[in-house]
């Protein structure tokens, strides 16, 4: 009897699991996921991330290029600065044949950046952004005085020597702070 009554259990099991298979309705293909779906959206995944990537880089290539282009021009400056030593001291003097200090740094600008330096000293020590010795960098203009009072400007060269027209030298030439230290510091080149 035990055994009758499992098997009418084992019947009734797999007929119930017939009538749920069968009592299903066919899916239609448009409720189906494609494979291929999984595949696009693993692929625009795939797409989005390279973007990414690409844009990350063009942006280290973009600042790269950005600091090249600014060292350039600092040493620009620097180059031109240098190529003017020996050049004779004049008060007053904006050329070659003769520079005083604020002359020499608005020729040096004018010729290696196309930038226009206003013409005294203390003009020039209103531009830029001020900096500390620490953080000169070659390019940068030194300064001699306070305010309405600034009566000497300088180009720092790098490595602690700065170029200028020097009065007492009587030429363009090169210094250390030891020589001759400045009161402050502006970063024209940015």
């Amino acid at each position: 009897m035990h055994i009758k009554a499992a098997r009418l259990v084992l019947a009734a099991g797999m007929l119930a699991t017939l009538c749920i298979a069968f009592s299903h309705h066919e899916a239609h293909a448009s409720e189906v996921e494609s494979p291929f779906t999984k595949t696009q959206d693993f692929a625009q995944e795939i797409k989005e991330y390279v973007g990414s990537v690409a844009d990350e880089a063009a942006e280290r290539a973009a600042a790269e290029a950005e600091a090249e282009a600014l060292a350039g021009r600092r040493e620009s400056v620097v180059s031109e600065a240098l190529s003017h030593l020996g050049a004779p001291y004049s008060y007053g003097g904006t050329t070659p044949s003769g520079f005083d200090c604020s002359g020499f740094t608005r020729w040096v600008f004018s010729h290696a950046l196309g930038r226009e330096l206003p013409r005294t000293a203390a003009e020039q020590s209103a531009l830029g952004v001020g900096v500390s010795f620490d953080e000169l960098v070659p390019g940068d203009l030194l300064f001699w005085g306070r305010g309405s009072g600034v009566y000497h400007v300088g180009i720092y060269a790098g490595d602690g020597e700065y170029v200028h027209a020097s009065t007492g030298g009587g030429r363009v030439m090169r210094a250390t702070f030891d020589y001759f230290t400045p009161d402050f510091a502006k970063r024209l080149i940015e």
